[in-house]
């Protein structure tokens, strides 16, 4: 494959990839129905479910991730009209035309994308660096966010510790298989939690044929920028995160986030929706509801 501005190393990696993303979602327990929009940065691939008329809410996924991560947490919000967006650059079926590269970047790119899907105002999901990108929109557009529900965000209230992240994780990028890859993210993973098999599957085909364009390094939002948010903001960690400890974190993201609402969940580590759906998804319901 010569297109540098592709994910793929190869035409059989994109074929591989595809083949392991329907199996993704095969877990989804709701209809839905998939398509593409357009912007600026490339072709945005959309998973949307729920009834037409529904409130509408976006969710982001995280780095080297998806939209089928999103499969655990659909049957909370089965009365919304849910919009899971591929990042264009990341591990996805998203087609980049050109990287997101900054801040400003991010957020023309949602801007863009809701503009396409007609919507005006939503509530907004994010998980990891989709946590990342929900903040960073919801600083640049206020008055765009209806609620902000934060999942383990990366860097964003604190410091990643980016030695450490890039010893766990860079191995199985450069040298990617079953075992380094269930090894890089089992450290992500509360003790005696596993990921999906299928989730699993798909992200040793990801990781093996795939490679990142995107270009934007997540960073932590002073304090004084979250002052303008005024939409009621849930923030969940996992006890077990391995990002940035869990109570600082919590601590943090109270004193410096208006209107936020924050909780951590126990027996969760970074994937917290997929190892405690549960209770993830009875927060998340709670949140929308108030």
């Amino acid at each position: 494959m010569n297109d540098t501005r592709s994910v793929f190393k190869s035409e059989t990696g994109r074929r591989l990839f595809e083949e392991a993303y329907a199996r993704t979602m095969e877990r989804w327990t709701v209809p839905y129905e998939t398509f593409s929009v357009g912007t600026s940065f490339g072709r945005i691939r959309v998973i949307a479910s729920g009834p037409a008329d529904g409130k509408p809410v976006v969710l982001l996924h995280g780095m080297t991730a998806n939209s089928g991560m999103w499969a655990d947490t659909m049957p909370a919000l089965r009365r919304f009209r849910t919009y899971c967006l591929d990042t264009p650059g990341d591990f996805s079926l998203s087609e980049a035309d050109r990287p997101l590269r900054t801040r400003d970047d991010c957020a023309a790119w949602l801007d863009q994308t809701l503009a396409s899907l007609g919507i005006g105002t939503t509530a907004l999901i994010g998980h990891s660096m989709g946590g990342w990108l929900a903040a960073n929109y919801a600083i640049a557009r206020p008055g765009r966010i209806e609620r902000l529900a934060l999942l383990a965000p990366i860097a964003t209230i604190l410091p990643v510790p980016w030695l450490t992240f890039l010893w766990r994780v860079y191995p199985a990028l450069l040298m990617p298989g079953r075992r380094s890859v269930k090894r890089a993210w089992d450290w992500f993973l509360a003790r005696g939690n596993e990921l999906p098999p299928a989730v699993l599957d798909q992200i040793v085909v990801a990781y093996t044929h795939c490679r990142i364009r995107l270009a934007v390094v997540p960073s932590v939002f002073p304090t004084e920028e979250w002052a303008g948010v005024t939409a009621p903001v849930l923030f969940l960690v996992g006890e077990e995160e391995r990002i940035y400890r869990a109570g600082e974190a919590v601590k943090r993201a109270a004193a410096a986030i208006p209107h936020a609402e924050t909780q951590s969940i126990a027996r969760a580590g970074h994937c917290l929706m997929a190892e405690q759906a549960g209770r993830v998804n009875e927060a998340i319901e709670r949140f929308l509801r108030t």
